[in-house]
């Protein structure tokens, strides 16, 4: 008798984990790698710069990490970087950080320009996650100072990435300290378009830039990739952002830019990010975004569903 109840409880107890979504969006703090805060889903992983990294000139710009699984990557990527020295930036089959931020966008960070120049903020000084589910992240930071035509004004992006999603939603303020500049302002998100020879498209039907460009695009991780296996053709990473209602889609110091006009102290709503050419869902054989017009097709029906 003990038996029969013991497996029936087994067989309750596999049902109901059964049952529970599976967890394919997750973010966090991640103190041991200097204060970045780094988020993923199912299609790719990214990462914001903190205050440990301020020695380094980081920027609030967006680094992606290329993911060939929608299986949650990061703390991996992180734990055998600390406690092995095992570098992500070398693609040890799971994925890896081949892109190059410096001071820049990135793949989607905000961006402000006044009268033709391009402003970009530094490293985020507080964060705090707002909701957090198997399937959904929402998480706020805030950046005390940037200086715009120099103005000061602080920063407050809040994030939203859901799974299945191939972009996530960015929600931007800047306040001004005092003054507002002279000249209009005009907001918005960009793609560093690095010195790789990449495929660059603005969809003004959809108030949308896409581009694909080597998935090596920083020299440290050429480096590396070489080092270890010998090998540096990765394939290429496919970038997006949609503006809903963007006025001007162009490029200003190398980076193409989707921007509005913008009254400080609202809110502008943008969505962002990546994908390899290299992922699948880990049952198909085929890369789901293998060429350039996969990931403008991608981004055309996600576009559909924000209107």
């Amino acid at each position: 008798m003990k038996k029969i109840v013991f497996f029936a409880l087994l067989t309750l107890t596999w049902i109901s984990c059964s049952q529970q979504p599976q967890t394919t969006v997750y973010g966090r703090y991640v103190p041991e790698r200097k204060d970045d805060f780094a988020w993923e889903n199912d299609f790719a992983a990214y990462r914001f710069y903190g205050p440990a990294l301020a020695p380094e000139n980081p920027s609030n710009g967006v680094d992606i990490f290329m993911k060939n699984t929608p299986a949650l990557v990061l703390d991996t990527f992180f734990y055998n970087y600390v406690n092995y020295r095992i570098p992500y930036h070398v693609q040890h089959g799971i994925g890896f950080d081949g892109y190059k931020v410096a001071h820049t966008t990135g793949c989607g960070g905000p961006a402000v320009v006044v009268n033709d120049s391009l402003y970009i903020g530094d490293q985020y000084d507080t964060w705090e996650i707002i909701e957090q589910t198997p399937t959904r992240l929402v998480f706020h930071l805030h950046y005390d100072s940037m200086l715009i035509a120099d103005f000061p004004f602080s920063e407050d992006i809040t994030i939203t990435c859901c799974a299945g999603q191939v972009l996530n939603r960015a929600d931007v303020v800047f306040t001004p300290y005092d003054q507002l500049p002279d000249q209009p302002i005009l907001l918005g998100a960009g793609l560093y378009l690095h010195d790789s020879i990449g495929e660059l498209h603005y969809l003004n039907d959809i108030d949308a830039i896409v581009y694909t460009e080597t998935a090596l695009n920083d020299p440290g991780a050429v480096r590396l990739n070489r080092k270890w296996y010998d090998n540096i053709d990765l394939g290429q990473t496919h970038e997006a952002v949609i503006m809903p209602n963007a006025t001007t889609l162009r490029t200003i110091a190398n980076t193409a830019l989707a921007l509005m006009p913008y009254t400080p102290g609202t809110t502008l709503t943008y969505w962002f990010g990546g994908c390899w050419n290299r992922w699948t869902n880990d049952t198909d054989t085929q890369p789901a975004f293998s060429s350039p017009d996969d990931w403008q097709q991608a981004v055309r029906v996600l576009a559909t569903k924000l209107k």
